[in-house]
């Protein structure tokens, strides 16, 4: 859902648009994807004519990735005949008599079944095989992630308080003013070298809250190529699996 501080726009040649004002911001940024579509966050201190001028200056790429992520969209469905596995489990989908939705996680393998009448390509089926593959990705992470997490943090002496899986909507992991650390399920869905940038990453904001300088040497006094590991990290997207 839209947040208070968002305002739709319309471009020509683009469509709609979302203007979101974010005092925490020091830069104007393009996000395109997940469910509000094209993004731009505006900084304090820049108007929105300004921003709308900037938006214009991207038109090109902003309809490229639009139409990059319909792609994506499209391609990334669920279906029998297409293999899907997470770490520890399989997944296995099959069509029954019933007019129901029903999946169950034994041992290593995810099973669903849908109704036989019913399109594996609609939206309500692929979003009930989504949250059957994220229960069993929550397993996996509750067993995996915190393990990690402590191994990190003794092996480059940082220190945390609580440590929480949730599934994220729109971060891979956070760290409070309280040095505490949410790690979202889904870091279970990355390679393990991207699954332990994430959490070198939240450990070293224990120590450093920002992104300032101070923070990218650390990171890459203990993750050499720290930067170019982050601009990997962004080649993934929550929203757009599997």
């Amino acid at each position: 859902m839209p947040q208070k501080n968002m305002e739709l726009v319309h471009i020509e040649g683009i469509g709609t648009i979302w203007l979101r004002r974010n005092s925490q911001s020091r830069y104007l940024r393009i996000h395109v994807g997940g469910n509000e579509g094209v993004v731009v966050t505006i900084p304090a201190g820049i108007s929105e004519g300004i921003a709308l001028n900037y938006i214009q200056s991207k038109k090109n790429w902003i309809k490229k990735s639009v139409e990059r992520q319909a792609k994506l969209r499209k391609s990334n469905l669920f279906s029998e005949s297409k293999p899907f596995a997470t770490r520890m489990h399989n997944l296995f989908i099959f069509k029954h008599e019933k007019n129901t939705l029903k999946s169950i996680i034994a041992g290593d393998k995810i099973v669903v079944w849908y109704p036989q009448s019913a399109r594996i390509e609609e939206k309500k089926i692929q979003t009930f095989i989504k949250k059957a593959v994220t229960e069993a990705l929550r397993i996996e992470a509750k067993i995996i992630l915190p393990q990690r997490t402590v191994k990190l943090a003794q092996k480059y002496n940082f220190k945390f308080n609580n440590l929480s899986i949730k599934n994220a909507k729109t971060r891979w992991g956070s760290c409070s003013a309280k040095n505490n650390i949410n790690l979202n399920l889904q870091l279970m869905r990355l390679p393990d070298h991207l699954i332990d940038y994430v959490i070198l990453h939240e450990l070293t904001h224990t120590q450093e809250k920002n992104h300032q300088k101070s923070f990218w040497l650390k990171m890459e006094s203990i993750l050499p190529g720290a930067r170019k590991i982050d601009k990997e990290l962004n080649q993934y997207h929550l929203e757009y699996w599997p």
